[in-house]
Order: structure tokens, then C-alpha cells, then sequence
């Protein structure tokens, strides 16, 4: 059960960015909703930055680490390959939800170039896009501890 350890940090790896999401949509999401556009704007061009420098490596690590577990359980012919690849494709999806929305829309946030009275409107399509990405980065953890036991059981059966 070489790949024991590998699996397990992914796992933690990808439960560690869907926290982060949760975290964001029930606590940052409400406290913006509750600021002014201006205020929304300046709070981003405080604290956005560090968001984003703490929650992009934490959604690309997974990726990264559900891709190579892929592989590695297809070079292993091992049954969970499949599963790995549904979790690697739900992490692809959220990388694209980031280069397609949300790094354009976080810098007009943080650099203040987004009119103030469409920052209701995008905040709301934001919020409903971050439930789209929390839902894939919960899924993607659920399917690499499913990808785990199905390896786990495979080899124990071997034994």
C-alpha cells in the first residue's frame, strides 16, 4: 500500500481548499454583502491579495495532486483510477471558474475599477458561481477518500 501516504495528503489537500471555500461563502460572502460598493471595493484592495495568495495554492495543490493520483492508479491498474479522474476533472473545473471569472473580477474589486453600482450585481453572480465551486470542491474531497477506500479495499482483498 505504497500510495497510502499520497492519497492521504491529497485527501487532506483538497478538504483543506473546500474549508476554504465553506469558509469564504459563510463568512466572507455575508460580511461583504453588508458593505457599501465602495467600502466591498476597498476591503478587497486590503485584504484580497492575501485571499488570493492563500487560497490559489490551495486550489491548485489539489489539482495537481489529483492529477498524479490518476496516474499513478492507472500505471498501478488499480480500480479507484476512475474516481481519481472525476475528482481531478471537478478540480480542473474549479481552475477554470478561476482564470474565466474570478481573476478578472477580483481585480476590478481590488483595484477599484469596477462601477459602484454594478458591484451588487456582480457580488450576487459571484456568490452564486463560489456555491457552484464549494459544491466541486467538496465533491472532489468526497471522491478522493471514496478513490482511497476503493484502493484500500482492493488491496486488503489481495492480501
Amino acid at each position: 500500500m505504497k500510495n497510502t501516504l499520497f492519497y492521504n495528503i491529497t485527501i487532506a489537500l483538497s478538504g483543506l481548499f473546500a474549508g476554504g471555500c465553506i469558509t469564504i461563502l459563510f463568512i466572507l460572502v455575508p460580511f461583504w454583502k453588508s458593505l457599501p460598493p465602495t467600502e466591498l471595493m476597498v476591503w478587497f484592495s486590503h485584504n484580497g491579495p492575501h485571499v488570493g495568495i492563500t487560497m490559489l495554492p490551495m486550489q491548485i495543490l489539489p489539482l495537481l495532486f489529483t492529477a498524479y493520483a490518476y496516474i499513478l492508479a492507472r500505471k498501478n491498474k488499480e480500480k479507484s483510477k476512475e474516481i481519481w479522474l472525476w475528482a481531478n476533472i471537478s478540480n480542473g473545473i474549479i481552475l477554470l471558474m478561476f482564470v474565466g471569472y474570478y481573476l478578472s473580477v477580483n481585480l476590478q474589486f481590488i483595484n477599484q475599477t469596477m462601477n459602484p453600482d454594478d458591484v451588487a450585481f456582480e457580488l450576487q453572480r459571484w456568490e452564486m458561481i463560489h456555491i457552484a465551486r464549494t459544491i466541486l470542491a467538496i465533491l472532489s474531497t468526497v471522491l478522493a477518500i471514496v478513490a482511497y477506500f476503493r484502493y484500500v479495499n482492493t488491496k486488503m482483498t489481495t492480501l
